[in-house]
């Protein structure tokens, strides 16, 4: 009877045991070079609301160097870049957070253009180290207080003035709205002949 009743017990604690998936279990890697790659991770942190994952998200990816383009706390939404080096272009990563149940969900999406590759090992663990990162409860709040102030981190990006004019017409052609957001706080280095 004793048995039964761990086998019971034990029963009941698997299936909550296998829905708390690693960052590294929910990575995901789809499409091609041609039509461009996808990249997907996600994590569930205790006690995390969305407004206190986003703060800390931005606080985290800041110190990595990436580009926070617009961030909506409350709405638990962030548009980031991996910004642009040398002859490398910018490519969005979309942060979503949820919550149920008193659980916070963050998922992390990586859109790369046709042409564009990553290695889906570096893409999981640079995905997995920033999402393996949060916390919940009080230090999550505390962390996403100090997030929310965080900048760029990333060193003047060097290049010659035509180049830099390229880049921004392009930019404009694409969405001239985030001209603003994609440019704030960066710094540059320009080269070229002062005429």
């Amino acid at each position: 009877m004793r048995s039964c009743l761990l086998m019971v017990g034990a029963a009941l604690f698997l299936p909550s045991v296998a829905q708390a998936a690693t960052c590294e279990e929910t990575f995901a890697k789809s499409g091609s070079i041609l039509s461009g790659m996808r990249f997907t991770a996600s994590i569930t942190v205790p006690d995390l609301t969305p407004a206190s994952a986003i703060g800390q998200m931005r606080g985290i990816v800041a110190g990595k160097g990436y580009d926070v383009i617009v961030a909506e706390p409350e709405d638990g939404s962030m548009l980031i870049e991996q910004p642009q080096t040398g002859k490398a272009r910018a490519f969005p990563i979309t942060i979503t957070a949820t919550t149920t149940g008193g659980r916070g969900t963050v998922q992390m999406e990586a859109k790369l253009r046709g042409g564009q590759t990553v290695p889906s090992e570096a893409a999981k663990t640079e995905m997995c180290e920033m999402l393996g990162g949060l916390k919940g409860g009080k230090a999550g709040l505390a962390a996403a207080s100090a997030g929310m102030k965080a900048v760029s981190t990333a060193p003047a990006l060097e290049m010659d003035a035509l180049s830099l004019s390229q880049q921004i017409s392009k930019d404009t052609e694409r969405n001239a709205a985030a001209i603003p957001l994609r440019y704030q706080n960066k710094s540059f280095l320009i080269k070229g002949m002062v005429g």
